[in-house]
């Protein structure tokens, strides 16, 4: 059963998959043995919260840490509701339409082709350092429009944000990256709204909300939210999609199959479903899966639970298949208002990077034991040593 909190090293081996199984057996909501919560692991139960902002709300808390605490503003779009969310999310959804998805290929797919300029047929790599760092980056720096001296910077600060990525921080040293990279994102804010570029920052610079502009907060609210959404979550489909074609060479070959490509893209979302959980707060009384759930009771949803139910993807449902086509979404990104923005550029990066590869490869095959962050928000690899031939 769930173990009291989460403690350290429960995501060491990434997600828990055998306990997710568990959960879903006893009914797919049971309530945590010592947090103030519920924990819906079935698909229909998460898919049900995630598709009712009105009966689950965002504004109370998304994380463990936050339940009972008050937010003078709101940390991240995230922490939204209806209809405040609806407007901030209209500020930079144009940034993020498959047009502008469209415009930014060839770029990418530039950046994709220069990482794997030195990667030669037999040379193990790190594929996390080498590849699925760096790219996601790259292309979140090159929408703000963020000078590539300060790429690296930007690096550590996502780290930073993270619970549990980058375990050899302190909390004073993640506050003062934090600390930093707020003061970073107001100045050049400011920058962007005295001198617009062609850029997301200068973009929200310069848009209004119901008559004002965003504040200094505000803006660090999106920019911040952009920076780990676009980075973090990415990075960790990438690597572990990787591994995943790794030990199912199978797949690999099947990829030759051009018919693949969109069906892959999605098998990877829900094989590494990145993110591990948010919360959601009941507004009112109501039955969920079958239980009773009162108003003011916090949900947690586990999304990579939910993208291994059996009942929504298939008994072959712990099978890497690239060819699956289930009858219902994956949740990888969300559902519902609080659908990941980005999801449309994940998707591009994760087709240029197979497309690329599988270009160049004919077999991938690991050389190392991969290395998990630990992360029990957003979880992947910290490492992993591949070889292409």
């Amino acid at each position: 059963m769930i173990p009291g909190g989460f403690p350290d090293g429960f995501y060491a081996q990434g997600h828990p998959y055998g306990l997710y199984e568990e959960v879903r057996a006893e009914g797919g909501l049971v309530r945590h043995p010592s947090l103030p919560l519920w924990v819906a692991a079935s698909h229909a139960a998460v898919h049900a919260v995630a598709s009712d902002p009105a009966a689950y709300r965002s504004g109370d808390g998304i994380l463990i840490d936050e339940i009972g605490k008050p937010f003078d503003t709101p940390p991240t779009i995230m922490h939204t509701d209806p209809p405040e969310h609806g407007r901030y999310r209209g500020l930079v959804a144009p940034a993020f339409r498959p047009s502008a998805m469209r415009r930014l290929e060839g770029e990418v797919r530039e950046r994709i082709r220069a990482l794997l300029e030195p990667v030669e047929a037999g040379r193990p790599f790190d594929v996390v350092a080498e590849l699925a760092v760096p790219l996601p980056l790259q292309v979140i720096c090159l929408l703000l429009g963020i000078p590539e001296d300060d790429w690296p910077r930007f690096f550590r600060w996502s780290e930073s944000i993270i619970p549990g990525a980058a375990p050899e921080l302190s909390d004073e040293e993640r506050a003062a990256l934090r600390m930093e990279a707020g003061l970073y994102l107001v100045e050049v804010s400011n920058e962007r709204r005295a001198a617009p570029r062609d850029d997301v920052i200068s973009q929200l610079a310069q848009a209004e909300v119901d008559g004002d502009r965003l504040t200094d907060i505000e803006m660090v609210m999106f920019l911040i939210q952009l920076l780990v959404a676009g980075n973090e979550t990415t990075r960790h489909a990438i690597s572990g999609g990787l591994l995943a074609f790794a030990e199912n060479p199978d797949q690999w070959e099947a990829m030759k199959r051009p018919e693949a490509m969109p069906t892959a893209i999605e098998e990877i979302l829900r094989w590494t479903s990145p993110v591990v959980y948010f919360l959601r707060t009941a507004t009112r009384p109501a039955v969920l899966a079958g239980r009773k759930v009162e108003a003011g009771d916090h949900v947690m949803l586990l999304y990579g639970s939910a993208n291994r139910d059996p009942e929504a993807f298939g008994p072959n449902v712990d099978r890497f298949d690239v060819m699956r086509r289930p009858g219902a979404p994956g949740l990888a990104f969300g559902y519902g208002p609080h659908f990941c923005l980005g999801a449309a550029l994940a998707r591009m990066e994760m087709r240029l990077v197979l497309q690329e590869l599988r270009a160049r490869y004919g077999t991938v095959t690991t050389t190392g034991e991969p290395v998990y962050n630990g992360s029990p928000v957003v979880v992947g690899l910290r490492s992993l040593g591949l070889a292409f031939g």
